[in-house]
């Protein structure tokens, strides 16, 4: 009976912590998804504005991947935000440019804050992701092995006292007919 309390009490720690991680992976995904839609609310008008500046610069369109949609995917868009910051930041011609159009390098360095911010949060969302799913895979072991120590008990108790069934109903098993 030790052995199925040990058992018992290790599952249910087990539990407790894949609910912290779980709870621990979603709070750092909203984090995420937060910070990605407050550098887009920077992001895509200084996009835009560069779009314009930069209408019939091919060079400048091609260094700032200014031309199609947006990348969906947060990786993608990591990459295509930081891109377009990074190009255009080391460009003192097209910082000169998106100038005329009220975009200072303090603005633009601002958008680049937010989405150095989000990516900061992204690999604390991958972290808070793998510790979840090591928790779940620690979890649902300490519950297999818990289930099997039960079954196993139920099997002996059911051939120690199989000619005393109101024993096995006191145990809380029912006797299969």
């Amino acid at each position: 009976m030790a052995e199925g309390k040990d058992l018992l009490d290790a599952a249910i720690l087990l539990v407790n912590n894949h609910k912290k991680e779980d709870g621990e992976q979603k709070a750092a995904t909203k984090a995420l998804n937060d910070a990605i839609n407050d550098a887009n609310k920077k992001y895509i008008p200084h996009l835009k504005v560069a779009r314009i500046a930069f209408r019939n610069d091919s060079n400048r369109n091609v260094q700032l991947e200014l031309a199609g949609s947006r990348k969906e995917s947060q990786s993608g868009w990591l990459r295509q935000t930081n891109v377009f910051y990074a190009n255009l930041l080391t460009d003192e011609d097209a910082l000169a440019t998106m100038l005329k159009y009220g975009q200072t390098t303090e603005k633009l360095q601002a958008g680049l804050r937010l989405v150095n911010k989000a990516e900061e949060l992204l690999a604390v969302r991958k972290k808070e992701m793998g510790e979840a799913q090591e928790s779940t895979k620690v979890r649902d072991k300490a519950i297999d092995d818990l289930q099997e120590w039960y079954s196993d008990y139920i099997e002996i108790a059911r051939l120690a006292v199989s000619d005393q069934p109101q024993y096995l109903e006191m145990l809380g098993i029912v006797q299969h007919s």
